[in-house]
């Protein structure tokens, strides 16, 4: 069998090099003296520059920032209270199913719970969302007069983010609502990226579906047969058009298995059709299939983009979008170590003068029994979920 060179291989093939590259320039120039710490697949700077940029962008129209803390504070209770019901809401949704649908919930670990086509854009998701929501911390904490230790970048494998280091004595030695609003300065901030990557979605992309991306071909499939590729868009079968993935759906529940069927779809900006005869479903012998995986609804750009280009742009804005509200969300989860849990104790810790470790345990005890319990159920009901 031929090897491939697949776009996934050579995004983790260059995130290769790209260690390889750094630990042995930092070996031979001892980038040490400079800052930075390599280790193999992982790095550490600390940047002064970037202390300074927090002191300048706090000192500037403070009341303004002031403003924005406390309306992000408002954000972030509203989202703790949002974390706690999607979870006990779905966790009642195991237990009764008649109520409704679960949503499967599973951790987001790259290759066992994402596949690896989605790397690219998960990693450069994550690298944006830390860098935006650690900034945020560090603007409000030098808002409030709290100092900052250190700030600067750093890596482990292929994630990528910033860092930001109150000085955790003078932060506990700051006033309750400094410190609420540093706390709740990543939610929020996660939340209103992910707002303003839904305005760009709208204003990028035509909000009509001009066919169903395929997101898989199974190799040695009918669809691998006649060249299918990944982000291919199908747009008709039998010359009915699909705008839909429950129109194909409907449209190949009615074609038996080994009939020949009109397909036309969209490659590389030019719209082909070709016959392709179906196989049985691995799963329903009566199920015509051509050996596809679909994605979404393939909206064109209003860029001028190519087709391919434009999908990765899509895709790009989609996982910043997705990881912004995961993040705003379940950071509001009041357990440790994520910030909702410091947001709910302080202020029941400043009416309660005893018990205050017992109070601690009880919110971590509920929340993450919330967590872990969808999750079990999860992996009980379906197996390891793949996105």
């Amino acid at each position: 069998m031929a090897f491939t060179l697949t776009p996934e291989l050579t995004f983790l093939f260059g995130a290769a090099v790209f260690w390889i590259i750094l630990y042995v320039l930092a070996y031979a120039f001892h980038l040490e003296k400079y800052g930075l710490d390599v280790k193999p697949a992982y790095f550490m700077y600390k940047s002064k520059a970037l202390n300074s940029f927090l002191d300048r962008v706090a000192n500037k129209r403070r009341s303004l920032w002031l403003v924005l803390s406390n309306i992000g504070l408002a954000f972030s209770i509203g989202l703790m209270i949002l974390s706690v019901y999607l979870l006990s809401n779905n966790l009642l949704r195991f237990i009764f199913p008649p109520i409704g649908e679960v949503s499967p919930i599973l951790p987001a670990i790259p290759v066992l719970t994402i596949r690896l086509y989605w790397l690219p854009y998960f990693f450069l998701a994550v690298a944006i969302i830390i860098l935006s929501h650690e900034l945020a911390h560090g603007i409000i904490a030098r808002l409030e007069g709290i100092p900052v230790l250190s700030t600067g970048v750093l890596a482990f494998l292929l994630f990528f983010g910033a860092f930001v280091e109150p000085d955790e004595k003078e932060f506990e030695k700051a006033p309750l609502l400094a410190r609420l609003r540093m706390l709740a300065a990543g939610s929020s901030t996660n939340l209103v990226t992910a707002l303003l990557v839904t305005i760009l979605i709208t204003g990028l992309f035509t909000p009509s579906s001009a066919g169903v991306l395929i997101q898989e071909v199974a190799p040695n499939s009918p669809a691998y047969d006649i060249g299918l590729q990944q982000w291919d868009v199908i747009q008709a079968i039998n010359g009915k058009p699909i705008y839909e993935r429950s129109d194909y759906y409907d449209i190949m529940s009615n074609v038996k298995p080994f009939t020949t069927v009109k397909l036309t779809f969209l490659q590389a900006n030019i719209v082909k059709t070709k016959d392709v005869k179906t196989i049985t479903s691995s799963r329903n012998s009566s199920q015509a299939v051509l050996g596809v995986v679909l994605g979404g609804s393939y909206r064109q750009n209003r860029l001028g983009l190519d087709q391919y280009t434009g999908i990765n742009l899509y895709w790009t804005l989609f996982w910043l979008y997705l990881l912004g509200v995961s993040v705003a969300i379940f950071n509001m989860l009041p357990a440790f170590p994520f910030d909702g849990e410091r947001i709910l104790y302080y202020p029941l810790a400043s009416l309660v003068k005893k018990r205050k470790r017992e109070l601690r345990w009880t919110l971590n005890a509920f929340a993450w029994g919330l967590f872990v319990l969808n999750v079990a159920l999860t992996f009980w009901q379906y197996g390891l979920v793949s996105i």
